[in-house]
């Protein structure tokens, strides 16, 4: 009975944990987010896009990258490095970020993304809007169970 315990505990320390979003800024300054203080301090952003992983489109709500850069005052980055929860990472362009509006993924059909569904966070291009980004260089940037947000400034 303990054991089991044990390991549902575990499993809602980590629920709870992965509910947070660390952004980095360059090294010097870190900021953890809550769930919560994300949807105080972001506008909501929702789209719809087919992703290769679906096999229809899925409706998707989250920040958009250029918010949270703006809400820190960061103007002066090169690229944003995202870090999943298993360590898979990719690094997007300050010119990728301008001209194709990523968001930050918190919600997919109305709904809470859990870990087990690429959760709880996920890094989103619009492939619908920009099909030019329906390619394997832009999915592998689509950093799901995103964990930290690291802004690379020059």
């Amino acid at each position: 009975m303990g054991r089991l315990l044990s390991v549902i505990l575990a499993m809602f320390s980590f629920q709870a944990a992965s509910s947070q979003l660390v952004v980095r800024i360059d090294d010097q300054q870190t900021i953890t987010l809550s769930q919560q203080e994300i949807a105080q301090q972001f506008k909501p952003t929702t789209f719809h896009t087919q992703l290769p992983w679906f096999e229809e489109e899925q409706t998707f709500t989250g920040f958009r990258v250029a918010d949270l850069l703006e809400q820190y005052g960061i103007d002066d980055y090169t690229s944003v490095w995202f870090i999943g929860l298993n360590d898979y990472s990719s690094i997007t362009t300050k010119e990728n970020i301008i001209q194709y509006d990523p968001i930050v993924t918190y919600e997919m059909d109305g709904e809470s993304i859990p870990v087990r569904k690429k959760g709880p966070f996920w890094l989103m291009f619009n492939l619908s809007k920009y099909p030019e980004l329906d390619k394997v260089e832009f999915h592998a940037q689509m950093v799901w169970q995103l964990k930290e947000i690291v802004v690379l400034k020059q």
